[in-house]
């Protein structure tokens, strides 16, 4: 089935096969500028979901399905599975340790994914649901629309002051929330009034992470007719998004455009592999080193769910 905007995990089902995967290719264009790139799968997947990885500092923070005891994945009371941040110590070889859930002064079992984060890592801006239901504009039906939220971290208290975003209106999707390496742009998804597809790419103005601008599309260029999600933007402000458009080279496909291009004729391409398989590819993340990152996946041989991949160039 074709990921819907109203989920942040791919839902294609694979084979689930424990291997270790190493592949090393050369890619043409974006941050790998014709360099050969190592991938490998982390020790941490499960047959669950890990994907959406966001490094800030030695930490590495990821989404996850909420586990009960015994390890198995919590639904809500419309059968939806629950996502949380957790954070863990990102190791130089890319594995991910000791991870935990995030701490968090609201309680609940709310939806939490799909995270970005500030210099320094004291203003989180993640995925979740609202509490007031809206109009599901595709099927036409009332539901429980994303959002993104906006927490504070405080030393001793964990994540807080939780405040909605001002532009998120019950009636509409707005998720996968990526700051720009300045932090003066918030780039998400959404399916307002003139989107093109199912969800297309936008932005907002940021001002010292309390006051944000108007929302303005991201143009035609970047939005195609089918679904745009998980945007974000390295270091040299190269926009990294994911699509099923088509001509890709799986269901989903992994592409950049760079934002600082003077040139009229440039579209979005699609990175190559190993980085974009047969599979779902989404959720594209590059350190600032423009070295190394992680990737989400749901390809041949993954663990079952979406799983974590962390790449590398050579």
């Amino acid at each position: 089935m074709t990921p819907s905007i109203l989920q942040s995990n791919s839902k294609l089902n694979t084979m689930k096969t424990k291997f270790t995967l190493l592949l090393l290719v050369t890619l043409t264009y974006g941050f790998s500028q014709s360099k050969n790139v190592e991938i490998k799968k982390l020790k941490i997947n499960t047959d669950l979901d890990h994907f959406a990885a966001r490094v800030v500092g030695d930490k590495v923070y990821f989404s996850h399905n909420l586990k009960t005891k015994r390890g198995r994945s919590i639904k809500d009371k419309y059968d939806g599975l629950i996502y949380i941040m957790y954070e863990a110590l990102a190791r130089k070889d890319g594995e991910i340790e000791n991870e935990k859930p995030v701490e968090k002064t609201e309680l609940g079992r709310f939806n939490m994914s799909s995270a970005t984060f500030s210099k320094g890592g004291r203003y989180m801006y993640f995925t979740t649901n609202h509490l007031d239901t809206g109009e599901n504009k595709l099927k036409g039906v009332e539901t429980y629309n994303l959002q993104i939220k906006r927490a504070e971290y405080i030393d001793g208290k964990g994540w807080t002051n939780f405040e909605t975003l001002p532009f998120c209106v019950p009636d509409n999707n707005f998720a996968h929330p990526a700051l720009s390496p300045d932090g003066s742009e918030l780039y998400f998804i959404s399916d307002i009034k003139g989107t093109k597809g199912k969800s297309d790419l936008y932005k907002v103005s940021v001002y010292n992470h309390k006051i944000y601008g108007d929302i303005v599309s991201l143009g035609e260029t970047i939005n195609s007719s089918r679904t745009e999600i998980f945007p974000f933007v390295s270091a040299d402000n190269k926009l990294y998004f994911t699509s099923n458009r088509r001509g890709g080279k799986g269901g989903l496909d992994i592409y950049v455009y760079d934002l600082e291009s003077t040139d009229n004729e440039q579209v979005p391409v699609s990175l190559n592999e190993p980085i974009n398989s047969r599979g779902d590819d989404f959720s594209f993340f590059l350190n600032d080193d423009l070295t190394t990152g992680y990737l989400s996946s749901r390809r041949l041989k993954g663990e079952g769910g979406d799983d974590l991949y962390y790449f590398s160039l050579k």
